[in-house]
């Protein structure tokens, strides 16, 4: 999401922009990337909303090489002017220096719950400290809620769905340690009611072996 919201700052992306993804496995520089639809022949050619809100890694790096090429510095200074990584501390809690840790991951989507307002995190009722009042473009703001919403109502945040009320989410899995390490954090992170936002939640587990599945596991957590 915070790609996404990116490449958009950018104007060069749009969400019916088109993506070829093949099926499902693509080389980048010696890396190899796989969708989690790899084995079903992937998704072919699909428009940028639809990568994201259907958790395609292979869609994220082709928006992020549209967007910035190889400038490794340039994406990185853009994810940073929207936000993403803050705050850089938080009274109370540890936060992680060579990684996102949870409270900056939901201090983010929090933002995009408050139309691009990035508030500060507190572990009391106090004063709000502001810590951006405009993360990225309204217009831009307003395409990534689409996103979030379309993911849980059609995409891989469907198993949060409920007649409770709307949410708009993503989930995320990431393998952590060397390859041969079976250990995984599974996230979701997302707000609801989607209309006039009262709570931002995330759920991030910690699972050894597979199945590992953010949109599913956490998700179904979430939805609790």
């Amino acid at each position: 999401i915070a790609t996404l919201l990116a490449a958009l700052e950018t104007g060069k992306i749009s969400l019916s922009d088109t993506v070829d993804v093949g099926e499902g496995i693509y080389i980048s520089d010696s890396d190899t990337i796989k969708d989690h639809n790899w084995h079903r022949g992937g998704y072919g050619k699909i428009t940028v909303e639809w990568a994201i809100a259907a958790s395609s890694r292979i869609g994220e790096v082709l928006i992020r090489e549209r967007a910035f090429d190889d400038n490794k510095s340039e994406y990185e200074a853009a994810i940073g002017q929207i936000g993403y990584g803050k705050p850089d501390s938080v009274k109370g809690l540890d936060v992680a220096a060579s990684k996102i840790s949870p409270i900056q991951l939901i201090t983010f989507y929090n933002a995009i719950a408050n139309h691009g307002r990035m508030v500060q995190p507190q572990l009391y009722k106090d004063s709000v400290a502001i810590i951006n009042p405009q993360i990225a473009s309204k217009a831009n703001i307003d395409s990534i809620r689409q996103v979030l919403e379309r993911t849980v109502a059609e995409g891989l945040g469907k198993r949060v769905n409920t007649n409770k009320a709307k949410v708009a989410g993503k989930g995320g899995t990431i393998q952590i340690g060397n390859p041969n390490d079976s250990t995984y954090i599974i996230d979701f992170c997302g707000y609801f009611p989607t209309d006039n936002p009262k709570y931002s939640i995330i759920v991030s587990i910690n699972k050894t072996g597979l199945p590992a599945s953010g949109g599913l596991m956490a998700g179904s957590v979430f939805r609790q």
